[in-house]
């Protein structure tokens, strides 16, 4: 090779090296660590090259050949760690070590440590060396609490295998899983990071829910359902017996066999759970229900115990006190004998209650709108506004007396608190007197003040305003025209120089009224003289008797049975009467009522102490704080029958009893049926179940086997409209076209009854009837008949034999609505379909007061008193009648008229249509019979319409005079036949000519 080739060559070589070398001198400064981690193998030219240099011993390349010496060294040495990073990275799986942490040891994750330090000693290394540098990280500073939670995992997901469990998974078997696998859960969430991941306790609640329904469909067809009693069970009733919660709420439907389904769940727990029948506790409302279960489960197994609350509660009194006590059975009599012998002996307490009644009894608030007077006239007549004055004179029996004074019906609330405080005063006042001048008009009939004081010559007329002078009760036209009528009024005093005084409806809202007026009338002389102590225990005497006074003690009677069903001593009624945030008028209203309930709970309570008496709700409070005393009463299962008529005190009864066998509650009931508030049931324990029994499981029945499907639609879209309550649907096999009918009737209600039970008759010769009403008077209106008898003899706890002397082969019997709860029959008639004061509903037992010592107000109007006309419609396996009257139907009877079979019936007597009435225009004509025989048509709206007339035939013409709307009637004058208005002598002159053609 010549010169210039090895010159070449070696230039080439040098500058080979040259481009290997000079790069690392120049980016890494002699650091390969400083590059990407790559091994460096293509240097085989280099290689060659620096062998060829070295063999030359050319000083001019001993540099060059010491520079690649070194580079050589630092390739190795380079190659040799990458070599070693690699095979540590492919040899790690980090999904193996989290799925178990003990394949890696910890020196291992050492190991692997110092691996990732020499992978971040180079500058740029690709992802598949940082996600092994991000993940021996995180085990190198958690394998501790790696390894912690892989075994709570695993406990963990232990305690959530549901497979293990061949049985129903209530919530006293899984509270300890979920409380096991919380505290697990909390241990973990103290980790700084997590490595698996966790089930939500929603989650599980949704698995156990699958496995319990996957049991239940595996029972449904166990054989000892089908005979229970005799019956099988329907499928409802079997997922309710089948369900074994801690707390099991089932709503039963009416009809739809929840004392079977009862049944079929004692059967379950002794032959399925192998129960001891000594654990299993039945507890009912009443002893009638009690005994009633105790018949029916005694064919099951005899040794099951079967009670009320109340003989519990005395069982562990009896116990734990060793000593056997008397009761109290007569509450209401006890009230009663308050208001007959006591109060004579309290003339403050006398004085508040006559106070009470006159003023505060009827209060009616609320913002109705009316058409015209005619339609308020309708709606004071169903509140019976019915003077004090008038009601001891028609109390008292003076019939001369009634002959000749005029019945008081005023015409609102606030005249008969009006009317009322002047009888208290002893100021004689007259109601609508005839002004002392004639100024009837066309326009006008005669004036009627609203009260005259005629010793005084004063008159008084109050007005229905607000504050700004607005009629809110009337719609626009008709709130101007009374305001037009208060200007004539005024107009008229003012012209004649008489005196009128005026009050307002505001100041009964603010609570002035009466401050003001007696300021007022004292200053024109008018001298009070108050009714003295004896004068008033003669009053409420007098009206003890009547209905209203009735409605009065029952509404006191419900009061305190509330009260006492929540509180064991009077320390709560002051608190009661001031926690109320009402307007002055309804205040003072509610303080009055609380003082005179608090002196009767006061007086009862003393008479029962000092007979060394408890009574009912004793035997419930004190034995519920004496449980803890005895070792005794502690069951596995605790069945509850009516769990809708629950009052707090049992409740609280229950739950301890619950706590203290550490049992399980199975409650049955009905929210539709809640109808016995007044002895202390609060339907808000029912409707919030889980609110007081904890976590808690519920089922529906929703088959009855009672009444038609069509009878169950027609009730149900009635009782539904109440959305407070528990929504549901019921079903029915059976089938009727029309099963409830609805008779109207004009005024002989025992005539549309025996039209009724002829009716029956067609059907069944030998039927049997069960008759409701509202209340035991309710009989008395068609046991005017001689035919129809009812035998109170042979009267049993629920039922009172009927005789209906025409029928001898059907069976009667009669009941009141609240008595009729679990009675049923082919045929039933309600003979209350009335709208009135006490009928359906009872406006004056539904107070407001009652909302004081429940434990939720209902807004919805009347609800308890709608639920008593759903369980009256439901007593009938066939078919149900309701009598009412066509003039005064119950606003219940309105609400399902469209879906009933209306019976025939002559709406006036012999007028085929309804003729209405001239004056009050929304009241209807009624053919109406004087004493003396003599017919005549009056305004259904009497007695606050007194409009009559005596022409018959221009009745039934329906002839209208063209001015005033009266009717006109034919007379005869000295020029022949014509048509006068009837209302000439009120003022309307208009004539008519008739043609004698």
């Amino acid at each position: 090779m010549n010169i210039f080739k090895r010159i070449l060559n070696y230039s080439h070589n040098r500058k080979l090296i040259r481009q290997i070398i000079n790069p690392f001198f120049k980016s890494t400064k002699n650091d390969l660590n400083q590059i990407k981690i790559i091994e460096i193998n293509n240097v085989s030219d280099v290689l060659h090259a620096c062998e060829k240099l070295k063999e030359s011993k050319s000083k001019k390349n001993e540099n060059i050949i010491q520079e690649c010496d070194v580079i050589f060294q630092q390739i190795k040495t380079h190659n040799s760690l990458v070599e070693e990073i690699n095979k540590a990275v492919e040899s790690f799986d980090y999904q193996s070590v989290i799925d178990n942490p003990y394949s890696l040891d910890y020196q291992s994750i050492e190991y692997h440590e110092s691996i990732v330090k020499k992978i971040q000693s180079f500058k740029m290394y690709t992802d598949f060396y940082y996600e092994y540098v991000d993940h021996i990280h995180i085990l190198y500073e958690s394998y501790s609490e790696l390894v912690e939670e892989y075994n709570l995992k695993k406990n963990f997901d232990s305690l959530g295998n549901l497979d293990i469990y061949d049985f129903y998974l209530d919530s006293k078997t899984t509270e300890n899983l979920y409380s096991n696998r919380r505290t697990i859960k909390k241990k973990v969430d103290a980790h700084k990071r997590l490595f698996y991941s966790w089930e939500s306790d929603a989650s599980f609640a949704d698995r156990i829910e699958e496995k319990n329904q996957e049991f239940i469909s595996r029972k449904m067809d166990l054989p000892l359902f089908d005979s229970i009693n005799g019956r099988s069970l329907d499928k409802d009733q079997r997922v309710a017996v089948l369900t074994n919660e801690t707390s099991t709420l089932v709503i039963a439907g009416a009809g739809s066999g929840k004392t079977l389904t009862i049944c079929g769940k004692v059967q379950y727990l002794l032959n399925e759970l192998h129960v001891d029948p000594k654990d299993i506790l039945l507890l009912s409302y009443s002893k009638k229900s009690a005994d009633d279960l105790q018949k029916k489960v005694s064919k099951i197994n005899p040794e099951l115990t079967v009670g009320t609350f109340h003989k519990l509660g005395l069982d562990i009194l009896k116990e734990t006190q060793n000593k056997t006590f008397a009761i109290e059975e007569q509450y209401k009599a006890i009230i009663e004998s308050y208001f007959r012998k006591e109060v004579v002996h309290r003339p403050k307490m006398l004085k508040k209650i006559l106070t009470y009644y006159g003023l505060f009894l009827n209060y009616k608030d609320d913002e109705k709108k009316y058409k015209d007077e005619g339609e308020r006239y309708a709606d004071l007549k169903n509140m019976d506004f019915t003077t004090l004055k008038d009601c001891l004179l028609s109390i008292s029996g003076d019939k001369e007396k009634r002959k000749t004074i005029k019945k008081e019906f005023v015409k609102s609330y606030e005249e008969l608190a009006i009317a009322n405080w002047y009888f208290i005063n002893g100021i004689e006042y007259r109601y609508e007197k005839p002004y002392e001048k004639d100024v009837s008009t066309p326009d006008h009939r005669q004036y009627l003040p609203d009260f005259t004081l005629t010793q005084y010559h004063i008159y008084h007329e109050h007005y229905g305003i607000d504050k700004l002078g607005q009629a809110k009760q009337y719609d626009k036209e008709d709130a101007e025209k009374y305001r037009d009528v208060m200007e004539w009024k005024r107009d008229l005093h003012e012209a004649y120089h008489t005196l009128c005084i005026e009050t307002y409806s505001y100041e009964f809202e603010e609570g002035t009224i009466f401050r003001k007026l007696e300021k007022v009338l004292k200053d024109h002389g008018v001298v009070f003289h108050p009714l003295t102590n004896e004068q008033i225990f003669n009053a409420v005497e007098s009206i003890y008797q009547g209905q209203s006074f009735r409605s009065f003690i029952n509404l006191i009677s419900t009061f305190l049975s509330l009260y006492k069903a929540t509180y064991s001593d009077n320390g709560k009624f002051e608190e009661l009467k001031n926690s109320s945030n009402l307007l002055p008028w309804r205040k003072m209203r509610t303080s009055m009522f609380i003082d005179i309930v608090k002196d009767i709970y006061d007086y009862y309570m003393d008479y029962i102490r000092k007979e060394d008496k408890i009574d009912f709700d004793d035997m419930i409070l004190k034995s519920t704080s004496e449980l803890d005393q005895t070792d005794h009463y502690r069951y596995k299962y605790i069945i509850v029958d009516e769990f809708q008529d629950i009052s707090v005190s049992r409740m609280r009864f229950l739950r301890k009893l619950i706590e203290h066998g550490n049992a399980k509650l199975f409650a049955a009931g009905d929210d539709w049926q809640a109808i016995y508030r007044f002895s202390g049931c609060d339907l808000n324990i029912f409707l919030h179940f889980s609110d007081y029994f904890g976590f808690s499981k519920v089922t529906k029945i929703s088959t009855t086997h009672r009444n038609s499907q069509e009878l169950q639609d027609v009730a149900s879209a009635f009782i539904k409209k109440n959305n407070e309550q528990i929504k549901k649907v019921i079903h029915s096999d059976k089938h009727l076209d029309k099963p409830i009918k609805i008779k109207f009737y004009d005024e002989h209600k025992h005539i549309a009854f025996l039209d009724v039970v002829s009716d029956i008759y067609q059907k069944d010769s030998s039927a049997h009837v069960l008759i409701l009403g509202r209340n035991n008077k309710d009989f008395d209106s068609i046991a005017m008949d001689k035919r129809i008898y009812i035998d109170y003899k042979h009267k049993t706890e629920t039922k009172i034999p009927v005789v209906v002397s025409d029928y001898p082969d059907m069976t009667f019997s009669y009941s009141t609505a609240h008595g009729s709860k679990g009675l049923e029959e082919d045929y039933v008639i309600i003979i209350n379909g009335n709208d009135s004061r006490l009928g359906f509903p009872n406006k004056m037992e539904d107070d407001e007061l009652l909302d004081m010592v429940l434990s939720s107000k209902s807004e919805f109007p009347y609800a308890e008193e709608r639920r008593l006309w759903y369980v009256a419609l439901t007593r009938a396996r066939l078919y149900t009648y309701i009598l009412a009257d066509q003039y005064e139907p119950s606003e219940f009877v309105k609400e399902i008229e469209d879906q009933c079979d209306i019976m025939d019936y002559d709406v006036l007597g012999n007028i085929g249509d309804e003729i209405s009435c001239p004056h009050c225009k929304s009241g209807r004509l009624v053919l109406r019979e004087s004493p003396d025989g003599h017919k005549f048509y009056g305004c259904s709206n009497y007695p606050y319409c007194n409009y009559t007339i005596s022409d018959l035939k221009a009745v039934e013409d329906n002839l209208r005079c063209p001015e005033c709307g009266d009717f006109l009637v034919l007379k005869i004058g000295r020029y022949g036949k014509f048509y006068g208005c009837h209302s000439y002598r009120n003022g309307c002159r208009y004539t008519e000519r008739v043609d004698e053609d």
